[in-house]
């Protein structure tokens, strides 16, 4: 029993220290993580670096997580009001390249930047989804659920800075 107790606090401490380590989990302030996806939908490639000068919405998600899949028409409504304001939403799945999923998005009507086959959630941290960033001139503005406070803070940024259409 003595045994079993002292396994169980060290995996407890273990788990302790490695969920409050730094740089575990992106942040506001922090430089945002490049992403990526073996195959991107709605355009050929996508950098973040390459549209430093643009507001843009990062989002983890699956086509398996129900959460997410009731997020898809506030993401859609989202990305129809800002999408000429210069705010780009793109959201990635880990779940790789298949029709399955490549029609499940043109059926949901995600007519936005769509990777497939992403690692970039363990680079920003992400333990759950759905999960949301907004990134602005590289650096983390906001990070959080994308149906809690997603659209207002995009409001803000929106209404405080002049932001460049595509």
């Amino acid at each position: 029993m003595i045994k079993f107790k002292f396994i169980f606090v060290l995996l407890i401490s273990i788990f302790a220290i490695g969920i409050t380590m730094p740089g575990c989990t992106a942040s506001a302030g922090d430089e945002a993580p490049e992403i990526n996806a073996k195959k991107w939908l709605n355009t050929d490639t996508f950098s973040l670096a390459e549209n430093n000068d643009k507001v843009v919405i990062v989002e983890f998600w699956a086509t398996w997580c129900p959460p997410c899949r009731a997020s898809i028409p506030h993401l859609k409504a989202l990305h129809e009001t800002y999408k000429d304001k210069g705010i780009i939403l793109v959201s990635l799945t880990n779940e790789p390249d298949s029709p399955k999923i490549t029609k499940f998005c043109s059926d949901a009507g995600m007519n936005w930047i769509v990777g497939l086959g992403s690692t970039s959630g363990s680079s920003y941290g992400v333990t759950g989804i759905p999960h949301a960033f907004i990134v602005v001139n590289g650096k983390i503005a906001w990070k959080g659920h994308p149906m809690a406070g997603l659209d207002e803070e995009v409001k803000k940024i929106v209404d405080s800075r002049p932001v460049k259409a595509e």
